[in-house]
């Protein structure tokens, strides 16, 4: 009977493979059943007086059969425990690029690169902008009256930021843009690269609507122009993994050109040794475990690496995890955790949510889908025939009777816009039937890990800290991170985190006086930021020699992390070291000359030593990176009174009370 249903199930297996999976299940179900009756016999006194010699061989090598049975059809459905280590995830394992797959596998990268994922990051040249294509068109920050107009010179692409008196350009500012992030299917973002460092510009083009705008989260006022740093967090996903600089936030060796092959199937040098060298395998009979295919993963491990970039939240590493850790074929949830607010009665859904939208649908909860059911990661959504995800819905719902397309995406998986990125559609991954009514949060439910059903209280704690430092400052997030803090071990940088958030100097002080910080139990990173912090609360209670430690520790750890050579160098200029203080500042203009606090500092360094033409040269500079830059105007005033330039004095006085009107420029001005 047995063999029989198997027989059956591989022939339906054949003729409709979606069908397969429910037909192992129901096998195992089967030969679970077979198994227990046959035990039952067993134990039989009578059954056993039939015919022990039967008993012996017969029964046992059936059970023998089903159990093997029931282990092969167990390894198909996916158990984690059941499959080999790959050979690409030893540490020692190098990555090879994208080029190097191509030289065997040239079909499946051709048709790669022009998927989404493929186009996701490159040089901002005309083949590769959807600028090349558009107006241009110009886009103004009326709550910071600035404005930015994108011009090709020859085929590269630069941004201008002005601002306008009357008809006369007060402000400017060009920086060339170095590559574009976004496929174009949505957006085109940029960045632009000044000794290694990346930093976002102000300026992003929404292809469905054909129009520029700024980008997310520059809006409302927050306008950050040309700062936001581009840290690895951000580039693992949107990228293949590029050449991070150890000791840096965003400081790259390399960048990568787009998510590349690797990113899916994992470091390549194991692998094209083992060709070159002749191994070849058979892979439509065996898995080749030097290189990951993850069409034959466990179904949560194959999950596992499109969530690792389809499901955007707030993520937290674990200990002696990078964002570069993962590979195919790991369990994310040993390398990080990935949370997501909930609320009561809300269907509102931000950009990456794929995997959680749909892990809420009814499909997924009673099938064994994965994104690649639907997706072929190798295949651009916009090569495929116009009923391909049809014919996906057909393969478990047979509601068609005839051939006809009935595009049944558009109303159970319709396209939506996003809470966190404007003037973009996506489609909802939530299959189910939508009302399109939309509805409040509610209640505010708790941050959740999406990829990890049993997150330890740290991992919360941290989540809960970075989510009220990234995303939203309410305090009910600290006050959720105190609690699972308290409940936690290993903790030091999370409860400097916690203290410098709140605003409690006097916890921090006492917390860091009763506890010591024990180096190996954390990343360079964590341990420099709360050194850095650390020193900014000491030395705001006069606790000098403390906070010229702390400071001194934190540039030790991240020696290129220019923000901890600034709060160190101006702490020093605060208690009247500004020989020690000079070649720090030197030191971070060298790294990135586009910092306007490192030609503050220096300028106000010049003034002290009597320099003042070095130092007006300096604090101009600082006006250029940023024409609203009240401290190195409050400056320029100090620099003025020191020459008795008294028409430069008012100058630089009135500029104050442009920006500022409520400033106590005012008062000077009046006495003057």
């Amino acid at each position: 009977m047995i063999m029989e249903g198997w027989r059956k199930g591989f022939l339906l297996s054949k003729q409709n493979p979606s069908k397969t999976p429910s037909f192992f299940k129901s096998v195992a179900v089967i030969a679970k059943n077979f198994i227990l009756k046959q035990s039952q016999k067993i134990t039989s006194p009578n059954w056993v007086r039939d015919d022990k010699s039967q008993f012996g061989f017969g029964i046992l090598s059936k059970i023998s059969i089903l159990l093997i049975f029931f282990f092969l059809f167990s390894c198909q459905r996916g158990e984690v425990s059941t499959y080999k280590k790959y050979l690409n995830h030893n540490d020692t394992v190098r990555y090879v690029g994208k080029q190097q797959c191509r030289a065997c596998h040239a079909e499946i990268y051709d048709s790669y690169m022009q998927t989404g994922m493929g186009k996701s990051v490159h040089f901002a040249t005309k083949e590769h902008s959807a600028l090349a294509d558009s107006k241009m068109p110009l886009i103004h920050d009326s709550i910071k009256n600035l404005s930015y107009q994108p011009f090709w010179k020859n085929d590269s692409l630069y941004l201008k930021e002005f601002r306008l008196k009357g008809k006369d350009t007060i402000h400017q500012l060009i920086k060339k843009v170095n590559y574009k992030i976004g496929s174009g299917q949505h957006t085109n973002s940029h960045l632009f690269e000044i000794n290694g460092y990346l930093h976002q510009m102000p300026y992003t083009y929404y292809t469905q609507e054909e129009i520029a705008d700024l980008p997310p989260g520059f809006e409302d006022g927050n306008n950050t122009r040309f700062s936001r740093e581009i840290g690895l967090e951000c580039m693992s996903c949107h990228n293949a993994y590029p050449n991070h600089l150890e000791g840096s936030l965003n400081k790259y060796e390399s960048i990568p050109q787009g998510i590349d092959c690797e990113r899916c199937h994992g470091p390549g040098e194991v692998h094209v040794k083992q060709k070159l060298a002749g191994n070849i395998i058979d892979t439509s009979k065996y898995i080749d475990y030097s290189i990951v295919n993850p069409g034959k993963l466990p179904l949560d491990l194959q999950f596992d690496v499109c969530q690792r970039c389809h499901l955007q939240g707030t993520a937290i590493l674990a200990e002696g995890k990078s964002f570069t850790s993962f590979k195919p074929g790991m369990k994310l949830s040993d390398v990080m955790d990935t949370y997501l607010p909930k609320y009561e009665h809300d269907n509102s859904f931000i950009m990456a949510s794929h995997v959680d939208r749909l892990k809420q649908s009814a499909c997924f909860k009673a099938s064994e889908m994965t994104c690649v059911s639907c997706h072929n990661p190798h295949k651009s959504v916009t090569t495929l025939k116009v009923n391909y995800f049809d014919a996906k819905c057909m393969q478990c719902h047979d509601v068609c009777e005839d051939e006809k397309t009935q595009n049944c995406t558009s109303c159970h998986m319709p396209k939506s816009t996003s809470t966190d990125i404007m003037h973009v559609a996506i489609t909802d991954h939530k299959i189910g039937v939508h009302t399109g009514i939309k509805t409040k949060k509610g209640a505010f439910k708790g941050l959740v890990a999406i990829n990890n059903t049993r997150p330890t209280n740290l991992s919360k704690a941290k989540a809960y800290l970075k989510h009220y430092e990234s995303f939203e400052a309410n305090p009910i997030y600290l006050d959720s991170a105190f609690s699972f803090l308290q409940k936690s071990t290993g903790n030091f940088t999370s409860y400097i985190q916690y203290y410098y958030l709140k605003n409690d100097t006097k916890g921090l002080v006492n917390f860091v006086m009763s506890n010591n910080a024990d180096s190996s139990k954390y990343s360079k990173s964590d341990l420099a930021m709360s050194y850095s912090r650390m020193g900014e609360v000491f030395s705001s209670q006069n606790l000098n020699v403390d906070a010229e430690y702390f400071f001194k520790k934190s540039v030790e750890l991240m020696p290129f992390v220019i923000d901890y050579k600034i709060k160190y160098g101006t702490f020093l200029l605060k208690i009247n070291k500004k020989t020690v203080a000079f070649p720090i500042f030197i030191e971070a203009l060298k790294l990135n000359p586009t910092i306007k606090e490192v030609h503050l500092n220096l300028g106000y360094i010049n003034i002290l030593t009597g320099e003042y033409e070095l130092a007006d040269r300096r604090l101009k500079q600082a006006i250029a990176l940023d024409p609203d830059y009240i401290l190195a105007y409050e400056n320029l005033v100090l620099s003025s009174q020191m020459q008795n330039k008294t028409s430069e004095l008012k100058y630089y006085l009135q500029k104050i009370l442009e920006i500022a009107p409520n400033h106590k420029a005012k008062i000077i001005l009046e006495n003057l």
